[in-house]
């Protein structure tokens, strides 16, 4: 995975009654995301929908988007990892998320 991202909220957007095809959220450094989704893939959105925040994302693809900074297309390969979300939070209340990120970055070489 190429791309590490501490998300700190996200919200779900329905275009579809009783589906939801994308979440918006927010990074840790204060960027806006999309996680997209389309009508054969939603995995990476029914993945992260109901996760508590913030978390930390494994993305294989990251792209520039109209609506938001970043995107992360319906194809892209995600991970969340496993770390609860009060220790993610608390790294962050430190001041401690580009140490974070370093060491992340740093173990997937």
């Amino acid at each position: 995975m190429q791309h590490v991202l501490i998300l700190t909220r996200l919200t779900p957007r329905s275009t579809h009654p009783g589906r939801v095809d994308e979440l918006v959220g927010v990074t840790s450094d204060g960027r806006s995301l999309s996680i997209r989704s389309d009508a054969v893939q939603r995995v990476n959105v029914a993945l992260l929908q109901h996760q508590q925040m913030p978390l930390i994302l494994l993305c294989d693809q990251l792209q520039s988007a109209v609506l938001t900074d970043l995107e992360v297309p319906a194809n892209a390969l995600v991970s969340i990892i496993p770390l609860p979300a009060n220790e993610v939070g608390a790294l962050l209340r430190e001041g401690k998320e580009t140490l974070l990120l370093e060491e992340i970055r740093t173990q997937l070489g």
